[in-house]
């Protein structure tokens, strides 16, 4: 059986924290821009953040998040394909699908504090 990679595990953590918000609390929202940027160079945990995305903002009823997000998850492939994937970029609509960007101080605390904790919890 293979072991989850440890990007796999951040993601996964990542996502949860934002699960964890209140359905319409923007505090969801940083969580799943780290979890973007932590996955985004992985086929399968990109779409999934993408896919959490769009569950989020449909759930907010936020239909311009909701159109972005469709829009990323069709380009998912083709970026991965063309190996075209915009580093440090959120995956939100607040900034363009295709801009690479340095990774925001802020969802880089979260980043750490993600792979802080499962340091941690593997010892």
């Amino acid at each position: 059986m293979n072991k989850p990679s440890v990007a796999n595990k951040q993601v996964g953590w990542l996502l949860e924290q934002a699960m964890k918000e209140p359905r319409h609390s923007s505090n969801a929202w940083p969580w799943l821009e780290a979890a973007h940027i932590v996955g985004q160079t992985r086929f399968v945990l990109h779409g999934r953040v993408h896919l959490q995305m769009l569950s989020r903002a449909w759930t907010e009823h936020a239909w311009k998040e909701v159109f972005a997000q469709l829009l990323r998850l069709a380009l998912v492939p083709l970026g991965h394909l063309l190996q075209r994937l915009p580093l440090g970029n959120p995956g939100s609509s607040r900034v363009g699908a295709l801009t690479p960007m340095p990774v925001p101080v802020h969802l880089t605390l979260l980043i750490e504090q993600s792979r802080a904790i499962l340091v941690k919890e593997s010892k």
